[in-house]
């Protein structure tokens, strides 16, 4: 439910409150109605399905989150805004507040962390905290590849359907990576370019990166899907650690390392979901209610699986025949299953 403030100024604010605590959005909301009249636009919802539709509609400056919500609580949700909306403020304010929950959502992006007993200590310091956040620039960000994974900002990226260039630099080597409308179009590294240029981005182990406004780049050079792609990487990249380093010889030194082979895998179906089951995304898959129901029945054994073999995480499965190849992926607040074509081993 939107409710614009009459007369309110040209730049008025638009804050999302996300909260299935009906009296306390009411109260919050009508707090910062009086409080500063013309300062914001307020929308609410009380949980998920309606707060992505509000983002959808909406350009929404700062999305204030509570933590137990129906079928996605408010952390699920934070970690899937971070990555499609990335640049999105977020803000959480909880009953539910302990010094764990309080660490998560800031190490997944969340700008603050409240306690909803702060809010009736006094909500003036509430409002001038969401007034400073949202006051916060927005126009990119910067990290370092220690704290945040390549594929982690690709996939923010792409779930978002951004266009931007990535840029890397990095001890071992500099390059950019182009995305147009969520489609990672280009790499280059050094004179490589194309799928190599991007495998060998995505082996970087340490450096920084910079997201700077799209521009063209001079040649398009990749097609693949970017779930394809980042996981074509990432079988690299653990096929690589597998391997023990060459020795160098005696008198001179390490042979140069080979290059990365690019992928001719093709994605034939996609499905998002929830841990809680609810779809997220998906593309080309005919029987979704399917999928979901695999994913779940997956995610369980899972989790018996690894209690019986004193392992502490079960994550990944891949099933290959002769022709396919299907990846199921079990985080924290996701599952994923991919089926692709296997590629041509001869071009290998």
């Amino acid at each position: 439910m939107t409710e614009p403030i009459p007369g309110k100024p040209a730049r008025a604010r638009q804050i999302l409150l996300v909260d299935d605590d009906n009296d306390f959005i009411v109260m919050f909301k009508e707090f910062l109605l009086r409080h500063r009249p013309g300062a914001w636009v307020v929308h609410t919802a009380d949980h998920y399905a309606p707060a992505l539709a509000c983002l959808k509609e909406h350009s929404i400056d700062l999305v204030v989150l509570d933590l137990k919500m129906p079928i996605m609580d408010g952390q699920q949700l934070l970690m899937l805004l971070k990555r499609t909306h990335p640049e999105l403020q977020v803000v959480m304010l909880t009953s539910c507040a302990t010094p764990e929950s309080r660490s998560l959502c800031l190490q997944n992006g969340a700008a603050l962390f409240f306690d909803k007993t702060e809010v009736a200590d006094g909500l003036e310091k509430i409002y001038a905290a969401l007034e400073s956040v949202a006051s916060a620039p927005t126009d990119g960000f910067r990290g370092l590849l220690r704290q945040v994974g390549l594929p982690e900002v690709l996939q923010m990226e792409c779930l978002g359907r951004k266009s931007s260039v990535l840029e890397i630099t990095s001890p071992t080597g500099s390059g950019r990576l182009y995305i147009h409308d969520g489609s990672i179009i280009h790499a280059e590294i050094g004179l490589l370019q194309g799928e190599g240029a991007l495998f060998q981005l995505l082996s970087l182990n340490g450096g920084e990166f910079m997201l700077r406004p799209f521009v063209r780049p001079s040649r398009h050079t990749i097609d693949g899907h970017w779930e394809s792609l980042l996981m074509e990487a990432m079988r690299l990249r653990d096929e690589a650690s597998a391997q023990p380093p060459p020795s160098a010889p005696a008198d001179g030194p390490l042979p140069p390392a080979p290059s990365l082979p690019s992928a001719s895998r093709h994605i034939q179906e996609i499905v998002l979901c929830s841990q809680a089951g609810e779809l997220l995304y998906e593309w080309q898959t005919a029987g979704v209610g399917h999928r979901i129901h695999l994913l779940a029945a997956i995610s369980k054994y899972s989790v018996s699986l690894a209690q019986s073999l004193a392992l502490t995480r079960v994550d990944r499965l891949e099933i290959e025949t002769a022709n396919e190849r299907v990846l199921i992926l079990l985080q924290s607040d996701r599952r994923v299953f991919v089926r692709s074509s296997q590629p041509d081993k001869g071009a290998r």
